[in-house]
Formats: C-alpha cells, sequence, structure tokens
C-alpha cells in the first residue's frame, strides 16, 4: 500500500470517517426522498467524502459532507449533513460549522456510462446549507463527481471523484487526491413481470 493511502487511513481513523463512509450508505438508502413514487427515470445519488480548501488533508479549512436524494432533468430533492472545519488542527475537537443542507434545484448531469445499475457522471446542484446555530445560507452549489474504475468509466477530462462545494464568499472545497470517500449514482432497473401463480 502506498504512504498515501496508510496517510489516509490514519487520518480517517483519527477523524472517524473511514468506517462510517462505508456504513453510511445502507442508511442513506433509507431516506425518503431516495425512494418510493414514480421514477420516471430519476437517478439516484448517494455520497459521503471529504472535501478541503487546500491540497491536503491537513492544509486548511475541511468539509466533511453527506447525502442522498434523487434527480430527473427538471427538478432534484434530496440532502444531508455537513461539519466544516480546521483541518490543520487534526484531531479537531472544534468545527467552524455544523448542520445540513437541501437541494434547492437540479443544474445539468453529465453522464459518463452505465454499469449494471451503477452510472458514472457529474451531478451539479443548487443547495442550500442549513446551520445548527445560523441563519441558512443560499446560494451555494454542489458538484458530485463519480467515476465507476472496475467498468472503466471516467470523467473526460478527468475529475477527481468526491465533491465541490461553493459557497458565496469562501474558497471552493474540492476533493482530495486521492479521494477520501464515496460516491454513487444509480438507476433503477426493469423489472420482470411476475408471473401471476
Amino acid at each position: 500500500m502506498s504512504t498515501s493511502g496508510i496517510e489516509r487511513r490514519e487520518f480517517l481513523k483519527r477523524a472517524g470517517a473511514g468506517s462510517v463512509a462505508v456504513a453510511a450508505f445502507p442508511a442513506l438508502a433509507e431516506a425518503s426522498w431516495a425512494h418510493g413514487d414514480d421514477d420516471n427515470g430519476r437517478r439516484r445519488f448517494y455520497f459521503q467524502a471529504l472535501s478541503g480548501q487546500a491540497a491536503t488533508l491537513t492544509g486548511g479549512e475541511s468539509i466533511v459532507m453527506s447525502g442522498c436524494g434523487s434527480f430527473t432533468p427538471r427538478s432534484a430533492r434530496g440532502g444531508g449533513e455537513f461539519v466544516h472545519f480546521d483541518g490543520t488542527k487534526i484531531p479537531s475537537p472544534n468545527f467552524i460549522a455544523t448542520g445540513s443542507w437541501k437541494a434547492t434545484h437540479f443544474v445539468s448531469f453529465d453522464e459518463v456510462g452505465t454499469w449494471g445499475v451503477g452510472v458514472s457522471g457529474i451531478l451539479q446542484l443548487g443547495i442550500k446549507l442549513l446551520p445548527c446555530d445560523a441563519p441558512a445560507i443560499r446560494g451555494a452549489t454542489l458538484k458530485i463527481v463519480c467515476n465507476i474504475g472496475p467498468a472503466g468509466l471516467a470523467t473526460s477530462p478527468f475529475q477527481q471523484e468526491g465533491f465541490t462545494l461553493t459557497v458565496p464568499g469562501l474558497a471552493p472545497f474540492n476533493p482530495f487526491t486521492p479521494p477520501v470517500g464515496l460516491t454513487l449514482f444509480t438507476r433503477r432497473c426493469a423489472q420482470p413481470e411476475e408471473d401471476d401463480d
């Protein structure tokens, strides 16, 4: 294993995000906005990842976000949680802001390809941040990138897996290299008709 992989694993262990990221997908999938009504071609998104304002995990302010939801070319729904913290102080018992976020509108989706129910592509959403102890922050954008390595499906030109959060008045939070976290887009497969027997 590379040195960067060891450093990333140690960071995740200290930050408590390693096993949480993997374990979070089943829980995220249970959210009401991820299932239910007639799909009509809706795509779903799931992610839990870490991005920062600097190139390295410990180089500056960072944000860990989770979320799930669904979208069409006309609408988006979903949301999740976030913790914004100073990555230069790890472990970091204090945080800058924490709360939830909610999708406000669909911006774009560039699909790379599909692999089973998995979908590779780039999703952009308008969102609002809802800090626990502060007014809502409107006008933010969230870009989520999903490459599916086993299928050879990658964005071109290549973009790092993860999320980019752009908040008015702040430097953008971009994915680290290598990425820290998971992203996944899915589509509902066509169900065969059931026999009456």
